[in-house]
């Protein structure tokens, strides 16, 4: 194995092991083993960075932010994607929205639940999903408990509430609205989600 690919297999451990490391744990992650080797690029062009700001008004109380990787799995056809959430912030935030894998045909090929219930300031977690192979873009839409940014402050009796606190993403497939997503055929759900 190349300089080159051993960096890329090592950055790629040291995202997974986030966690562990930040004292997160892993609540909605995916499928277990067959662990990435290194980040797929691309082709396709696109905005792979996205700030998204308070829907409040008044001082900001600073950034989640979240990193999302897609990455070639160590088996023929395997796929994970890890998103890496970071709190800038002054404040414990909760966070729920749905990440969707996009092909070329501009169709859903995976829909991932991406939800914190509480993250204090500086700390960090990640969440590490299967995949398919195919996606050229990347899709975010809030659950239906939060609004845009999907973030609220966990305040001191545990419960979330609307705060000034933004939203940071970036990305390693180009970002999409998913306005821009096109319908299935038939209006069925995609076959596949995680």
């Amino acid at each position: 194995m190349n300089r080159t690919m051993m960096a890329l297999a090592t950055v790629a451990a040291l995202l997974a092991c986030g966690p562990a490391w930040a004292g997160g744990k892993k609540e909605g992650a995916g499928e277990s083993g067959g662990g990435a080797v290194a980040p797929i690029a691309s082709s396709a062009t696109g905005v792979r960075e996205k700030f998204i700001p308070p829907e409040q008004i008044g001082d900001s109380l600073g950034t989640l932010k979240l990193e999302a990787t897609m990455m070639a799995g160590a088996g023929a056809g395997k796929c994970r994607m890890n998103f890496v959430l970071f709190n800038a912030s002054t404040a414990t935030v909760a966070m729920g929205m749905v990440g969707s894998s996009v092909s070329a045909k501009g169709e859903i090929l995976d829909n991932w639940v991406v939800n914190i219930g509480a993250l204090a300031p500086s700390g960090q977690t990640a969440r590490l999903f299967s995949c398919g192979l195919g996606a050229v873009q990347l899709s975010f839409s809030p659950l239906s408990d939060f609004g845009t940014p999907p973030i609220k402050c966990v305040n001191a009796k545990q419960e979330a509430e609307a705060c000034p606190v933004a939203l940071q993403i970036k990305s390693s497939l180009p970002l999409i609205d998913k306005a821009d997503i096109k319908p299935v055929a038939g209006g069925a759900a995609p076959a596949k989600g995680h």
